[in-house]
């Protein structure tokens, strides 16, 4: 994977001054959660009750938009692709305070990892257009 996974896309109307803490996560299949944390490269995302769990981490790169308006992130992705990932516990943060170091490369790693393997299934990969 790129280091794509882990920048905003242009035109997803990212605003750096604004936190998206409290905002709603949807998936391209529906609700996913709402943002527990902004860590600029990454959310996390409590996803209580609709996956049970712990909450999860979400690269910025899978942002689709942003409704600024709504307060509600879009995901380009089903929420299978993201349930799937490797819980936070499982990732290695840098530093104590994730939101201001962001993940370790370690992270990153692991990450990328889980994605590249899901697009190689052929599972949860990007809606055209």
């Amino acid at each position: 994977m790129t280091t794509d996974l882990w920048e905003y896309r242009p035109g997803s109307h990212h605003a750096a001054d604004l936190t998206l803490v409290g905002y709603d996560v949807e998936a391209t299949d529906g609700p996913l959660g709402h943002v527990d944390q902004d860590a600029g490269d990454h959310l996390l995302v409590d996803t209580r009750p609709w996956v049970p769990g712990a909450p999860i981490l979400v690269p910025v790169g899978l942002v689709a938009r942003i409704d600024h308006l709504e307060l509600v992130v879009h995901l380009d992705c089903p929420r299978a692709r993201v349930r799937s990932a490797p819980p936070p516990a499982a990732i290695d943060r840098a530093g104590r305070e994730p939101a201001v170091h962001g993940l370790s490369q370690e992270g990153r790693a692991a990450l990328d990892a889980h994605y590249a393997r899901v697009a190689a299934a052929g599972r949860g990969g990007r809606r055209p257009g």
